[in-house]
């Protein structure tokens, strides 16, 4: 990458690996004193070789300063404070690293500068465990790991590495503190057994009480500064708020359901948040997920263009020229949006069943066959936009039947017709919702094609038998739920269709009772060991299956 074509994003995260690298560093290392006090001194100077020479120094140093800039920066960017939990504790967790760092880099780095304090693991411990501040230690780990953690999640858990390897990830996240603390205590309990022996305390004498005050007097004035710039950072938010209000320059952002007016400058997502909209929104308003995004239906002239960060987002995503990321635009002028990733439940279901009687059904099955594709190209979040997408799609043609159950997956739904009518009349309402799913997946494809490079590759299979449907699990969190024959030989329908690629896969019996027809030529026997013969139809699609008129 271009120095030229650095953008924020890019050195946020840049600079936040350097200081995550330097944590792991650091953590391993405290790690070492499970073995023994002069393990971890070994691997400490190596490190301290890496990180306090001339290169190690201005990229650590150079580090902080920049993601601690930053991180000032985005918080005097915000017009509102609303926030998910976990961005909240993301932001608490990063400002409350330095109130437990500069003593630390202080009594470390600058005592060794200052003073030729060498930066060994006997005098640091020993100073900190018989001060009694093994715990504020201790403390240190943690704020620092979640803040760094989150971070390497939010960057890299949408891919498909990092998804491999998650659960490996996740034991280093919880293990590697734990055994860094361990660490320092295993080697503050060797240093105390050592200074049982008063030889040992005349070789190691405490820090000179003159040179300890004024560690302490840089360690205050350090907390100072950094306690007073945080107060800057809010309390120019806070002027700057004044100074818009009294300007009135308010403008409006109208929303399908609502119109807000807000001042100047804030995003389309401040907006929503501080009106409380329900608004997706997953990365936390820094341009590396597209859930927030919107379809600017009026006012795009009020939009400044994307800066770099929006733009690479829009572009991996293929979104037309109408469609901004919400936590970017900050409109100079009214603007009216259509937030295009829905919030809420979603796909209703149907009054549930308590008893699972058997019957006569006719079950119509949907799959997304290419659901792997999307997800080694796309963001989880952007998946998890498609599979709604596709159920609600689903779940509003069977829903508008009277008498159908639904259920559906993130890559797959089933509906059941029969609950309340004969098999025949079943099928036949099976197969015109059949139709009206593939007429509403093709439309959707319509647009994802676009907006995303790719279409949703389906197959729909039609199937009738005898089957048990109940609901079951807790009121509250029950599901639909059935057995028999009909899911038994559905199941082994859904298998041809994916061996086969075929779009829609409907069995004899199904034609059958629906009163259609199909050609020989598409009549395939399924042998396939899991159960009786079954004879089968594969079609293109749901308009060559005849049926006959009512």
């Amino acid at each position: 990458m271009r120095f030229a074509r650095l953008t924020r994003r890019d050195l946020r995260l840049a600079s936040g690996l350097m200081l995550f690298a330097y944590v792991v560093t650091h953590l391993t290392n405290h790690a070492l004193g499970l073995i023994s006090l002069a393990s971890a001194q070994r691997g400490l100077d190596i490190w301290v070789r890496v990180w306090q020479g001339v290169p190690g120094t201005l990229l650590l140093y150079g580090a902080a300063a920049i993601h601690l800039t930053l991180a000032f920066s985005a918080i005097y960017a915000r017009r509102t404070l609303r926030m998910p939990t976990v961005e909240l504790v993301r932001i608490l967790l990063g400002l409350g690293i330095p109130l437990l760092l500069i003593g630390h880099a202080i009594a470390t780095r600058i005592a060794y500068e200052l003073y030729d304090a060498s930066p060994d693991y006997t005098r640091v411990v020993w100073a900190l465990w018989s001060s009694d501040n093994e715990g504020r230690q201790l403390a240190l780990l943690v704020p620092g790991w979640l803040h760094g953690c989150l971070g390497i999640y939010i960057a890299f858990g949408h891919r498909r590495t990092f998804q491999r390897l998650r659960f490996v990830l996740f034991a280093v996240a919880v293990l590697l503190p734990v055994l860094a603390g361990l660490g320092f205590l295993a080697m503050g309990k060797e240093l105390a057994m050592q200074a049982a022996n008063r030889a040992w305390l005349d070789a190691h004498p405490a820090t000179d009480p003159a040179q300890r005050i004024a560690l302490f007097r840089l360690r205050d004035t350090g907390l100072g500064i950094y306690l007073a710039a945080i107060a800057a950072v809010f309390a120019a938010r806070e002027i700057r708020a004044l100074v818009e209000r009294h300007r009135g320059a308010l403008i409006a952002v109208s929303y399908p359901q609502r119109t807000v007016h807000v001042p100047r400058g804030w995003s389309v997502l401040e907006a929503s948040r501080s009106f409380h909209i329900a608004h997706t929104s997953v990365c936390g308003g820094r341009a590396r997920c597209s859930t927030c995004r919107v379809r600017v239906v009026d006012g795009q002239d009020h939009c400044p263009p994307p800066g770099p960060d929006e733009r690479a987002t829009l572009e991996r995503i293929r979104a037309p020229a109408d469609v901004r990321l919400a936590c970017q635009i900050r409109p100079l002028g009214d603007v009216s949006v259509i937030p295009l990733v829905a919030t809420g439940r979603g796909v209703l279901k149907l009054d549930r069943l308590r008893h699972g009687a058997e019957r006569d059904v006719a079950v119509l099955f949907v799959d997304w066959r290419n659901r792997a594709s999307f997800s080694g190209r796309h963001l989880p979040q952007d998946v998890l936009y498609l599979a709604k997408v596709f159920t609600e799609a689903i779940g509003s043609v069977v829903l508008a039947t009277e008498g159908a159950a639904f259920d559906a997956g993130t890559e797959s739904a089933i509906a059941i017709y029969g609950l309340q009518v004969d098999v025949v009349t079943a099928c036949r309402e099976a197969a015109t919702a059949a139709a009206g799913i593939e007429r509403a997946l093709d439309r959707l494809n319509g647009g994802l094609a676009g907006e995303f490079g790719q279409a949703l590759d389906y197959a729909i299979c039609l199937h009738t038998g005898s089957a048990a449907v109940a609901d079951i699990g807790a009121r509250d969190a029950s599901r639909l739920a059935a057995a028999g024959e009909a899911i038994d030989d559905g199941v082994r329908l859904r298998r041809l269709a994916a061996e086969t690629g075929s779009r829609v896969i409907v069995s004899e019996a199904f034609l059958r009772h629906a009163g259609g027809a199909a050609a020989d030529s598409k009549r395939r026997e399924v042998a396939d060991g899991a159960g009786p013969a079954l004879a089968a139809y594969l079609l293109p699609g749901v308009s060559t299956m005849e049926l006959n008129s009512a």
